[in-house]
């Protein structure tokens, strides 16, 4: 990873990335979810740069997966969410690495760049995936409350795959450690869920979530 991708302002972060992107093989999935080799792309400059978000976001791709059939979506629509949940945090490359891993608490400017990594990644990727994997991505940390980021839209603004995205996403951050707090058990982790159901999450989806944890839990 180059100084400008981890350190660099948003313009040239997203730039470099766009000119890297364009030079990938044209659009050859049948379903029209994305340019493959665009994806290995991103992929391995997030691997890269910090493996242990790489792993969350195939784990945040394969509980989307699960939660996405449980709120009945279609298979071409599964194929795009599982996409668009491999590339959710895309965006934090144009985040410096000291913000994303700062245990104190963070400026008004450092948590301004956290926000808008959402609409970081839409810029990266918008022009290399089909429009509802992007749509996906830039709307993934929207609430049903109007009080998400980075545009705080309302709840009947936000695609199904989006609140199938931060549902899962919030799920497999709280249940995994981070460098400020140790893990969530997954019942406490339930519970907030359950707690925000109506509000910040999709009442649908995150009865979508219940269903796939007490699968597991059954298993």
């Amino acid at each position: 990873m180059t100084n400008e991708l981890d350190h660099g302002d948003f313009h040239p972060s997203v730039e470099s990335i766009r000119t890297r992107l364009a030079a990938t093989a044209p659009w050859d999935n049948p379903e029209g979810a994305t340019r493959p080799s665009a994806v290995s792309v991103l992929l391995n400059m997030m691997e890269q740069r910090d493996r242990q978000a790489a792993e969350h976001a195939f784990r945040v791709a394969e509980l989307s997966t699960r939660v996405a059939v449980e709120v009945g979506m279609n298979p071409v629509g599964i194929a795009r969410l599982r996409l668009a949940a491999l590339l959710h945090d895309v965006g934090k490359l144009s985040v410096p690495e000291e913000v994303l891993l700062k245990t104190e608490p963070l400026s008004e400017e450092e948590w301004t760049r956290i926000k808008f990594h959402p609409e970081y990644g839409f810029q990266m990727i918008a022009s290399s995936v089909h429009p509802e994997v992007a749509e996906a991505v830039l709307k993934h940390c929207e609430r049903i409350d109007g009080s998400g980021y980075p545009n705080a839209v309302p709840g009947d603004e936000i695609p199904l795959n989006s609140k199938v995205l931060l549902v899962a996403d919030v799920f497999d951050a709280m249940v995994s450690p981070k460098p400020y707090r140790p893990a969530m058990s997954v019942q406490e982790a339930m519970e907030q869920i359950r707690a925000g159901a109506g509000t910040t999450f999709s009442q649908q989806v995150a009865d979508g979530l219940r269903q796939v944890i007490g699968r597991r839990k059954a298993a």
